[in-house]
């Protein structure tokens, strides 16, 4: 159960009783068995989040998430599971198991990760403590230069390195270690000599959603020929593909207020402005171009990302980069368009915190930035950009499942090219064609195939939640295509042998993220079926028509199967075999009928 002791995780959750803890995140009110209120993981007026005491589960009708309490903690906190157990560990005053042979070695971890952090808190203070000297007179000019109040200073903690030497002599005061300091990041070593990695520069810490101060970026302050920003080196605690700048903020943002939306920008200052002008939902990547694990932290906090790079050629480069890793992870991907040669903080500067928010209303889709950029790359001066252009155009129009917006993008292909509608449509339409009728399954198919999946989930549901009528039938002699109802039906037929009760919220450990599909869908059956009332005679009769049809469906593949060997089948004896077998499952069908 994710690296944890399944008596472990139970105690846990035993410990924390789902009610009392989203009850701290979310106002509930009582009706009937259940609890309501309004989702806090997106915006709704009318409350459609139900947390159901008995099973241990919440579910929302609205945005369809569902989970147990380690679930709702990682999504609320925003952390990954281990996480999430740490908290509810901590509340409950409960010891987190370890492994026993490697309990040394993660002492020593944990001990010198306690190290560093601590280290590196002391060097954010010595950092601020040094901006208010009145050595720091050129860090404060730039400050001014870039118009950000005492306020803001003070929120991003930010700070000043006046030479190259100052800060490693501070930390050995202060009884760290050289080789501390260099896995730390904040120093650098040659030749003998340990230095302040970001000597000279104006600081800004970035702190992790635990507010841990976990590395530093420094800016040039000067007209040198030296790179703008340099972040410290990544270590032990700080990965900068896995790292956002200003997380902490964003997380507090969302608990507090709720956002529906990220901004990111390239730029660490970028941010700074962007929320000292009342823009808060905005994080910057780490200096590198935006990874798969970045795009995963972001959808813990909203679904759609807004990228906001640079009005350059190399942001426009970076926005195009990012995009596809974004729309992967199933984000919803708006592109600002600054004017060229702008960054976010020049928006904010020469026109204001409303220019730019107009900016964001203005964004556009994915599927148009995508024609956009494709625009530049043809020369539609000439007959063949054009052709190559329209071609192009038309297999990203083919992304966009509206009809009515691929009608819309090619006029405007249309306009840029001088073709016609109809021709342009052809070409769209064609290869559509082909797609369909090679990935076209018969409606009948896809009927009895949606049939039979609604009869597994409530044979399963039923199952899960313990329902007396399930007594009198075996669910062994059920068969599942689908891995996850696999899984599923191994739980309950190992609790059925532990003579033990099942519990659904078990699951939400025991299966994997990307199985939360089907846990949603049972956990919507079992707070629908609750709300509106449905009698236990209804849900038996109900039972027993779905056990039909998942076994008549058994059965029918069986006969099909069969029936096909048989007419290919040369060999008589064979023959009679198969049509004694076929025989008998064609018996069984009528009795199930």
């Amino acid at each position: 159960m994710k690296g944890f002791d399944a008596r472990f995780l139970d105690e846990l959750k035993s410990k924390n009783d789902i009610v009392d803890t989203i009850s701290k995140y979310v106002h509930l009110e009582q009706k009937g068995g259940n609890y309501w209120g309004r989702c806090p993981f997106h915006h709704e007026k009318t409350p459609s989040f139900c947390v159901n005491p008995q099973g241990q589960f919440f579910y929302c009708f609205g945005c369809h998430k569902s989970g147990d309490v380690i679930t709702f903690v990682r999504a609320i906190e925003s952390i990954d599971f281990a996480d999430a157990v740490k908290i509810l560990a901590d509340k409950a005053k409960m010891p987190i198991p370890e492994m026993k042979y490697d309990e040394e070695q993660l002492k020593e971890q944990k001990q010198k990760k306690e190290r560093l952090l601590s280290l590196l808190k002391d060097t954010a203070r010595y950092y601020v403590n040094t901006l208010r000297t009145d050595k720091a007179e050129s860090h404060i000019d730039y400050i001014n230069k870039r118009k950000f109040t005492s306020d803001t200073i003070v929120k991003f903690g930010l700070g000043a390195s006046l030479d190259f030497n100052s800060l490693p002599k501070y930390l050995k005061e202060k009884g760290y270690t050289y080789q501390e300091m260099v896995e730390s990041g904040t120093c650098g070593e040659k030749n003998g000599r340990y230095f302040d990695w970001l000597g000279g520069r104006l600081i800004i810490p970035v702190i992790d959603q635990f507010n841990n101060v976990v590395a530093f970026d420094g800016r040039r302050i000067d007209g040198g020929k030296e790179q703008k920003y340099i972040n410290t080196k990544e270590t032990q605690i700080f990965f900068k593909g896995k790292t956002l700048f200003n997380i902490n903020n964003l997380k507090k943002v969302k608990n507090e207020k709720g956002i529906d939306s990220v901004i990111i920008v390239e730029g660490h200052l970028d941010v700074v402005s962007l929320v000292q002008a009342g823009i808060e939902n905005v994080v910057a990547s780490m200096g590198t171009a935006l990874t798969k694990d970045q795009a995963r932290i972001l959808k813990r906090y909203a679904d759609k990302v807004y990228i906001s790079y640079d009005g350059d050629s190399a942001g426009q480069k970076n926005t195009l980069r990012g995009i596809d890793i974004l729309s992967d992870e199933g984000l919803e991907v708006k592109i600002i368009s600054l004017p060229d040669g702008l960054d976010p903080d020049d928006v904010i500067k020469q026109y204001g915190a409303d220019y730019y928010r107009q900016l964001i209303l203005e964004a556009k889709p994915l599927i148009d930035f995508k024609l956009d950029s494709l625009k530049k790359t043809f020369d539609l001066k000439t007959v063949d950009g054009k052709r190559k252009y329209a071609q192009n155009a038309c297999r990203i129009i083919r992304e966009s499942s509206s009809p009515t917006e691929q009608e819309d993008l090619l006029k405007i292909v249309r306009d840029n090219t001088g073709f016609t509608f109809e021709s342009l449509k052809r070409e769209l339409y064609q290869e559509e064609n082909v797609i369909k009728e090679q990935n076209s399954v018969p409606k009948s198919s896809e009927h009895i195939e949606d049939k039979n999946k609604k009869a597994i989930r409530f044979i399963l549901y039923s199952y899960l939640f313990n329902k007396e009528y399930t007594l009198d039938t075996n669910i062994e002699e059920l068969e599942f295509s689908l891995s996850t109802h696999k899984e599923i039906a191994d739980y309950i037929i190992s609790k059925k042998k532990e003579n033990a009760k099942c519990n659904f919220s078990d699951l939400y450990e025991i299966l994997a993220d990307d199985q939360a599909e089907e846990l949603n869908k049972l956990a919507e059956l079992e707070t629908d079926t609750n709300s509106e009332g449905r009698n236990i005679a209804y849900q038996e009769n109900y039972f027993n028509d779905c056990v039909k049809t998942v076994k008549t469906s058994l059965l029918e593949e069986k006969i099909q199967l069969l029936t096909s060997r048989f007419k290919a089948e040369t060999d008589e004896n064979v023959r009679r075999q198969i049509a004694v077998e076929l025989q008998s499952l064609l018996t069984k069908k009528n009795k199930l009928n």
